[in-house]
This record gives structure tokens, C-alpha cells and sequence, in this order.
């Protein structure tokens, strides 16, 4: 099932599509056709939260159930429900992951016979910090007292009413769905699921801050839910078993036992995708899945076992890969397809992004190129634009004392984004953009934006000091700061938060001197001996998401512009040229 797909179900109801608010008070402890609490339209939208109870609270105390049914107008059996997951977000401090007895991967259960006796019964509290997407757990048994972690919420169920009049118990996974604890249950994932009665009545619970990959002990860090979804139909569409797409892959979900049997389901389902939707031979699609494929074992707990197939969406054709973006990946093309995109009209965009930058102990050497994919994908989705490959090295001198980070010269990195773009530009277009996420490369940027103007090219980039601008001074508590501060961590800890260790970052460089950072306050310079220049411990998500919109936003403006701004007169040069012109003097 494609995107476009998608779009095209929900087309007809977007013009009258509602936000749905809905404060559960009942769970159920099964899947079942039962009298649905809210009926919505395809392309409405639903915002709620899963349910908390005395379970989180005291051991051996209730699960409190899921939330449920959900109607969806028109939905009739033989048609695919389409959800998609807008927000999945901890809305409490606290998560319990519960592990021992008589359940878990690696204890005897009621089929599976041991003669051993039954591992202690265990109950851990883990704090989550939910600005800051960390959970920490006490470890009293170990050299390491506690432990912080990532957070990477999820829901463990998601479901529609099972066929025939069957009540299916919450805690096993199926062809409905379920309790399928599948990590890619997450905000970004389409899910899609068979529909067995009409409205499709469909479910959702079981909110994870975290969880391994096979749930081993029987439980993730189990907590409550803000989420939000998309309704969709695609009509007379029928699938046999859950599926999921994300940015990156197709997905099935198959549940059984023996777990071979398992992974025999979703792979036999995800090749029968390919073959009904994407064009492919059967006999091809059986190869390319096995060399390509990746598996997840979601779940080995349950009374049956899952087992997610995903296959990688650059690997499908291109008119397939491309169909839910207006905007196309050159670097995804063979040559013949790029030279019907670089027209004259096409705005060519290339994202400028440090992957071998320091950016203090909390974030990444690549935190620059993370910032510039992320954009990149953004702009793809937006706008008809063709997108380089990003560039990952720059004009980064302030950063060299920290080992890992790289610069270019000046000089070099003016020359090389000229060759590039000159490289480009012989074949058509004359307008390109520079997503750039540095301070720095931002001079190089602007001689390289006059050499080219001599010969016909327009270059326009980004001032990472003014994108999403407006939203960075609402939001800002630091009294200083511009790298790896409070500000570029809650981008990213809205962009990745996997990526993002909040239990590392510290305050750094106040008392601000000119000069690259330094570690040695001896040296000259700024000190700032973690690398950082500001205050990271103030970063949250909710001021990353409210930034980034912005600055997608004052992107999207700013690409706009060029593609409506007239281009100077001149040719350009060839890109291998030993000589650079210097760029005129300007007058004053």
C-alpha cells in the first residue's frame, strides 16, 4: 500500500475532516464488536491518551485495558483501516517494567516446561524525565547503581474487532492486530489493518516509553499515553495480516507459534505486497526480500510470537519510492532520470551538514548532517525540488581542539560547493539552495554565492541564526549560547531523540571571549572544555518541536523565493577548471 494510496482514500474527506478529543474512562480487557465510544470520518483526526490504573501503582493490581472501539465511517469488511500514528508521548513520570514468575522469554511458562523453578518475580520503577525523553532505573544489585536511557515511545496494541463474533483476549497478537509489541508502533508509522465488521472498530493501549527488541523479561517501561492519529479507508483493499510503512521500510507483522512459523507469515505477506502493489515477480521478490530484508522478533512473550519483516523502500522502483513526494533524490535516479528533473525551472537543493563535528558529550559528531537530513526530507516532502546527496564536511574551524571534529578551509569549501553546483548547473537548472546548518560555512557560502552570480547561478542558503528565529526567542531560557545548547538540543531531541543523551549534558562557556572553543583555558580563545556554548540541561522537545516547525517553515519561504527570483545573466563555468575567478569587489 503505498502512500499515495493513502492519500487519495482520504482526498474526499479532507475538506470536512474534524479533531476528535477523547477522555477514555473505560478499558477492555478484549478485542470485540462492541458499541463504539466515538465514530469518526476517514481523515478525521483523534487525539487521546491510553488508560492508567492501580497496575502501574501496586503489584498484582488490574491492567486497566484498552481504549475502544473507535468507528470509522464506511469502513466494511474487506477494506483496509488506515492509522496513522501522529503523536505517541509518556504523560507520566514514572514507567514499570515487571519481570520473572511465569513470564518472560527466558522463564518456564504454561507451554513452554522447565525443571527449573521460576525466576524471582521483579518490579522496577523507572523515572522518566519527559522533557528531556530519558528514563533512569535503579540497578541495586550492580556495580552501576542506576542506569539513563533513551526513551522511544511506542503502543503495544493496536487492533480492530476480530473476525466472526470472537472475543480476543488483550494480550495475545493476530491477524487484527493486537498485542503485537512491535517497536514500529510509533509516531511517523502508518499501521495498517484488515477490517472484519463494519466501522472496523478499532483499539489502541499498552503505551511503552521503551522496549527491547522481543520484550525478553515480558514487559517494556509500561506507562500511559498522550497519542494522536489519522483515519484513513482504502477500500475494498483486504490484507491478511498487520502492516506498517515508515519513512524507510515496509512492514509486516506475523503471530504464531513456533517462531519460525512466525516469520514464515510475515515474510510470505510482505512478498505478496511487493508482487500485488509494487510490481515485482514473485520469484524476484523472493530473492530481493532475502538479501535485503531485515527482521524484527518483536515479541517472544506473548501466547504467541511476532515477528516484523521490513523491507527497505529505497530498493523499490522509482516511480514507486518517489509517488508520496513531489520532490526526488538525485542520488536515487540512475542518469537518465535526473536529466528529465534538472529543467531550468527545477530549484536543486543541497543540504550542508557536519557529520564529523564536536557538539558536546550529549550529542553527536554527526549532529550537523542530522539536522541537514532531516531538513532535506522535510523540504522533499513539500516542495517539487531536486535534493543532492548532503555534504558532511565544511568550514568548521572553531571545533578543531575537540579530536573527531574536521574543517575544510575557506577557501576549499567555496570552491568545492561551486564545483558542485557548476557540475549541476551545465545540465539545466540555474537556481540552488544550500540547506546549511553552521555559523561558520555561512561566509564561504556567501563568496561562493558571488563567484557563481558572475555566471548565471543563483545560490541562496540558509542563516541558521535566523531560521525558526521567531519561535527560538519565545521559547529560550539560556542567557547565552549557540552550539549545543538549549536551543540545537531540542531540535534534535524532537528530530532523534534516540540520538540525544540528556544525562551527559552540562552548562558550558559562559563568560564568552572571541575565539574557537578551547579545552585549554591557556590557549587563547573561548574555554568551553565540554564543547559546548550554552545551556543543554534547559532543551526539551516541546521547544524542538515549536523551533523546527518554524524553521521548516521559514525554509519552505525561503526556497519559494528563489524559485520565483530571476537569475543573472551569464554561463557557467566548468567545474574542473584548475583557476577560481575571484569574485568581483563589490562598490559600497
Amino acid at each position: 500500500m503505498r502512500h499515495v494510496l493513502v492519500l487519495a482514500a482520504l482526498l474526499p474527506a479532507a475538506a470536512a475532516a474534524e479533531t476528535h478529543r477523547l477522555k477514555p474512562t473505560v478499558g477492555h480487557a478484549t478485542f470485540a464488536v462492541r458499541p463504539p465510544v466515538l465514530t469518526v470520518k476517514p481523515g478525521d483526526v483523534l487525539e487521546s491518551e491510553s488508560l492508567w490504573g492501580e497496575w502501574y501503582e501496586k503489584p498484582g493490581a488490574k491492567w486497566p485495558g484498552e481504549v475502544g472501539p473507535i468507528a470509522i465511517e464506511g469502513a466494511e469488511p474487506g477494506d483496509t483501516l488506515v492509522v496513522e500514528v501522529l503523536k505517541v508521548r509518556p504523560n507520566r513520570d514514572t514507567a514499570v517494567s515487571t519481570q520473572g514468575g511465569r513470564f518472560g522469554a527466558l522463564v518456564p511458562d504454561s507451554r513452554t516446561a522447565f525443571l527449573n523453578d521460576p525466576f524471582p518475580t521483579g518490579r522496577y520503577v523507572w523515572r522518566l524525565d519527559r522533557q528531556r525523553m530519558t528514563g533512569t532505573v535503579d540497578l541495586p544489585g550492580s556495580r552501576m547503581k542506576s542506569v539513563t536511557v533513551p526513551l522511544a515511545p511506542m503502543l503495544g496494541r493496536v487492533a480492530v474487532a476480530p473476525s466472526g463474533e470472537e472475543e480476543f483476549g488483550g494480550l495475545w497478537p493476530g491477524p487484527l492486530g493486537g498485542n503485537l509489541d512491535a517497536s514500529d508502533v510509533r509516531e511517523g508509522t502508518t499501521v495498517y489493518l484488515p477490517v472484519y465488521h463494519p466501522g472496523a472498530l478499532f483499539y489502541f493501549g499498552d503505551g511503552h516509553a521503551l522496549q527491547g527488541d522481543g520484550e525478553v523479561c515480558g514487559s517494556g517501561l509500561e506507562t500511559s499515553m498522550d497519542v494522536a492519529f489519522r483515519f484513513g479507508l482504502l477500500k475494498k483493499r483486504a490484507i491478511a495480516w498487520p502492516r506498517f510503512e515508515d519513512a524507510e521500510h515496509l512492514m509486516v507483522a506475523g503471530s504464531t507459534r513456533p517462531l519460525t512459523d512466525a516469520l514464515r507469515i510475515a515474510f510470505v505477506e510482505l512478498i505478496d505486497w511487493l508482487v500485488a502493489d509494487h510490481g515485482f515477480d514473485k520469484a524476484d521478490a523472493y530473492q530481493l526480500v532475502s538479501q535485503v530484508a531485515v527482521v524484527r522478533v518483536a515479541n517472544v512473550v506473548d501466547p504467541v510470537y511476532t515477528v516484523v519483516a521490513k523491507f527497505p523502500k529505497r530498493y523499490l522502483p522509482e516511480r514507486v519510492a518517489s509517488s508520496a513526494r513531489p520532490g526526488v533524490r538525485l542520488a536515487d535516479v540512475p542518469w537518465t532520470e535526473a536529466e528529465k528533473v534538472l529543467t531550468p525551472e527545477r530549484v536543486v537543493v543541497l543540504p550542508l551538514g557536519a557529520a564529523a563535528k564536536e557538539h558536546g558529550p550529549h550529542l553527536t559528531l554527526r549532529n550537523d548532517e542530522i539536522l541537514a537530513e532531516y531538513y532535506a526530507g522535510r523540504v522533499l516532502a513539500a516542495r517539487d525540488v531536486a535534493m543532492l546527496p548532503t555534504l558532511t564536511y565544511g568550514f568548521y574551524p572553531a571545533f578543531l581542539d575537540f579530536p573527531g571534529s574536521t574543517s575544510l578551509s575557506f577557501e576549499t569549501q567555496r570552491d568545492a560547493i561551486a564545483q558542485i553546483v557548476r557540475s549541476v548547473a551545465r545540465h539545466g537548472p540555474r537556481r540552488f539552495y544550500v540547506l546549511n546548518t553552521g555559523v561558520s560555512t555561512a561566509r564561504p557560502l556567501q563568496a561562493t554565492a558571488e563567484l557563481l552570480a558572475q555566471e548565471g547561478i543563483a545560490l541562496h542558503f540558509s542563516d541558521v541564526l535566523q531560521i525558526g528565529k521567531a519561535a527560538e526567542d519565545a521559547v529560550r531560557e539560556q542567557e547565552y549560547g549557540t552550539h549545543a545548547d538549549e536551543i540545537e538540543t531540542s531540535m534534535v531531541l524532537y528530530m532523534r531523540p534516540g540520538t540525544v543523551r540528556m544525562d551527559k549534558a552540562v552548562a558550558d562557556g559562559g563568560g564568552a571571549s572571541s575565539g574557537p572553543l578551547t579545552r585549554d583555558r591557556g590557549k587563547g580563545g573561548h574555554f568551553a572544555p565540554s564543547g559546548v556554548f550554552g545551556d543543554p540541561t534547559l532543551a526539551t522537545w516541546h521547544k524542538g518541536e515549536k523551533i523546527v516547525e518554524q524553521a521548516v517553515a521559514d525554509l519552505l519561504a525561503g526556497i519559494d523565493a528563489l524559485a520565483r527570483a530571476p537569475v543573472p545573466p551569464g554561463d557557467p563555468r566548468s567545474p574542473v577548471e584548475p583557476a577560481v575567478r575571484e569574485a568581483a569587489p563589490r562598490t559600497p
